[in-house]
């Protein structure tokens, strides 16, 4: 592991090394990003300033809930973003084959392979309006809180890695899993950009048992916030971290099971 980060740093290094031959654009595209999730994060404000809350979550509240989710979902993309979505293109076109030569495990090469810059503006932009919100509760700001705070990071990146490693994964058996993971990573998951208790039950059992995207920001939020309406929420906050190192272990083996059954185009 400690090989991994080395190696990984100085691929980073080498990256950052070719973005700044054109500055003007790397710069252009986190502040691009900075604008766009800003406005989200207004809309968010502009809807609780004109209706007071969302199903009793206020802009602070929202500010958690969403900023979670987004936090972790950068820091996962600047790690495997690139590399998880275009996996397809690799086993298509037999680029898959160089990295199997080498003597460094797949996954690995993979990661170092392309560094998330466009995801900055969006830890930026996060950071701001959890730090913010996270003020805002004092109540938040006591040890055992704040520890499970980082800690729901963690794992809701990792939960975040795992998603997005699936969804590659899925081009060795399927070819083609981009549109897949548009509607399961993309469309499903912005449903929890608010609060569970808006939408049916059968929607929150989706999210919570089959694809458990709630596990991200919704129950650790309910935890950390005290909006909890029934023991079972505060259990379901109190494994969200398991969840999260779950689906990622869970994620690698699916991994490996389609690297197995992979079959070169120049076969």
């Amino acid at each position: 592991m400690r090989k991994f980060f080395r190696l990984y740093r100085i691929y980073t290094i080498q990256f950052f090394k070719a973005r700044a031959e054109y500055r003007l654009n790397f710069w252009l595209g986190i502040l691009a990003n900075i604008y766009s999730y800003f406005i989200t994060f207004l809309n968010y404000w502009i809807i609780t300033r004109r209706f007071e809350n969302i199903d009793g979550w206020g802009f602070a509240d929202m500010s958690i809930l969403y900023g979670i989710n987004l936090f972790t979902y950068a820091i996962a993309g600047t790690f495997v973003w690139y590399n998880a979505f275009q996996l397809e293109e690799e086993i298509i076109s037999g680029g898959l084959d160089r990295y199997l030569v080498r003597p460094m495990g797949v996954i690995e090469q993979l990661i170092c392979s392309r560094f998330g810059d466009t995801f900055v503006g969006q830890v930026i932009v996060a950071g701001i309006f959890l730090t913010w919100a996270m003020f805002k509760h004092i109540s938040l700001l006591s040890i055992g809180k704040v520890l499970y705070f980082f800690l729901i990071l963690i794992s809701g990146t990792m939960l975040q890695i795992g998603a997005m490693i699936v969804v590659g994964s899925l081009s060795f058996w399927l070819n083609k899993s981009t549109k897949i993971g548009e509607v399961f990573y993309y469309e499903i998951r912005s449903l929890i950009h608010y609060p569970l208790s808006i939408y049916p039950v059968w929607i929150r059992y989706l999210l919570t048992y089959l694809l458990p995207w709630a596990f991200i920001n919704y129950y650790p939020a309910l935890l950390l916030l005290g909006k909890g309406n029934s023991v079972i929420d505060y259990v379901l906050g109190g494994l969200s971290p398991f969840v999260g190192v779950g689906v990622f272990a869970f994620s690698i083996v699916f991994f490996y099971k389609g690297l197995q059954v992979y079959c070169s185009p120049g076969n």
